[in-house]
């Protein structure tokens, strides 16, 4: 968990949607959404994708917690963050010193 003062960033909500299978027409299925608190940050950067190549990640949602998220996931951001359901483009999970959080890196 975060400690008090930092728990107080975040603000927003984010919706995440458990990849579950995939159809034979390619369409994705996904399980029920688990909410999290989160900051959303709508900032341009370049980061390391897979296979160390580097992309553009058009933003990144800090979550309040450990969470296990994949790339294959659906994520909702709030209203003023359009589009959104961009496409998470990279998971990172952060632990230690009270501090424990989990960011997600996503695209246009």
């Amino acid at each position: 968990m975060l400690a008090g003062g930092l728990r107080m960033e975040f603000r927003d909500s984010v919706g995440i949607e458990p990849f579950s299978s995939q159809d034979s027409y390619g369409e994705p299925h996904f399980g029920a959404s688990v909410t999290y608190p989160a900051r959303v940050e709508v900032k341009s950067r370049r980061i390391a994708g897979s296979g160390g190549v580097e992309i553009a990640a058009r933003g990144r949602v800090l979550l309040a917690s450990i969470a296990t998220v994949t790339t294959k996931d659906r994520m909702t951001l709030p209203n003023w963050a359009a589009p959104t359901q961009p496409p998470i483009l990279d998971v990172q999970v952060h632990r230690g010193d009270g501090m424990d959080h989990t960011t997600v890196y996503f695209g246009a």
